[in-house]
């Protein structure tokens, strides 16, 4: 019995590690999903609403899809429009966009999440100025979250 008590915690001590370990790179597995998920039409509507609901733990997540140039199923993005008056956050009607490509919405909700805004490219847009977009991104992510500038640059 006295042999086993080490080892049974040493097994649980195993089983924690890995679940950390499962639990973050599971949050980068289920926001991939869900970014294939907008290029279906059928599926880009509640793929929208979950990937905000990340809010700003999936930033580094989406800012790492900024290089995803497929076309979404659905040229067609409705956010709620939130406005920032004396720090307090206030919902004032929706706002739609034309987004072309995967980079252009993932742009929007990063932009949604958290209030930033970098080079307009929510209703499309041409390669250069995605290119500055993404950068701007990811410098300001690898400033915001140094502990994952590996997932804001790749």
């Amino acid at each position: 019995m006295r042999k086993l008590v080490p080892l049974l915690f040493a097994s649980l001590a195993m089983l924690s590690a890995a679940g950390c370990a499962t639990k973050k790179t599971n949050l980068g597995t289920q926001i991939a999903g869900l970014v294939d998920q907008t290029t279906n039409a059928q599926t880009e509507p509640e793929a929208f609403l979950r990937l905000e609901s990340y809010g700003e733990n999936g930033v580094p997540y989406l800012v790492q899809h900024l290089g995803d140039m497929r076309p979404l199923g659905d040229k067609t993005m409705t956010l709620k429009n939130i406005v920032i008056v004396d720090s307090k956050k206030t919902e004032q009607g929706m706002r739609t966009y034309s987004p072309e490509v995967v980079h252009d919405a993932m742009a929007a909700l990063l932009s949604q999440i958290t209030g930033k805004n970098f080079e307009f490219v929510y209703n499309g847009a041409d390669a250069p100025t995605r290119t500055a977009n993404r950068k701007d991104w990811q410098d300001w992510c690898v400033k915001t979250y140094p502990e994952k500038k590996a997932i804001c640059r790749s």
